[in-house]
């Protein structure tokens, strides 16, 4: 069985259960003492718990951006540590490979509503501009 997460409309994560889980479960280890409720929302995803379903297309950008941080931090963490007992050698290049396709998506996700929100900020000034210039001849 597949976990599915799902960071945006566009992007989503699907790997295998046993990756999901392991990966879930590392980045709620990280970011359990700075968001005790979102690491409890990853582990309330694994597999076992609710299918393997996890839906953060609507998390707000800092929220994104804590997962981002906290899923690189579990990443390096893992990737130092090396093969684990948990995993055979066979599966950990695997492991590493989804791993880090999840930070990916969560990086682009983040650096589109950054884009976005900057859009969205510059927009008010922009109009703003236009009608001033208008306003003068």
């Amino acid at each position: 069985m597949a976990g599915t997460l799902e960071v945006t409309e566009d992007l989503c994560w699907m790997p295998a259960g046993w990756v999901f889980d392991n990966v879930l479960e590392r980045i709620a280890e990280v970011l359990s003492p700075q968001d005790a409720a979102l690491a409890e929302l990853l582990l309330a995803s694994r597999t076992d718990a609710n299918g393997g379903y996890l839906d953060l297309s609507d998390v707000n950008l800092e929220t994104l951006g804590l997962l981002l941080e906290t899923a690189n931090i579990a990443y390096g963490c893992l990737a130092r540590a090396g093969v684990q007992e948990c995993v055979s050698q066979k599966f950990y290049a695997g492991l590493l490979t989804q791993f880090q396709d999840l930070c990916d998506m969560l990086r682009t996700a983040q650096q589109s509503r950054t884009g976005k929100r900057q859009q969205q900020a510059q927009s008010p000034g922009e109009h703003t501009q236009a009608t001033q210039h208008r306003n003068r001849r």
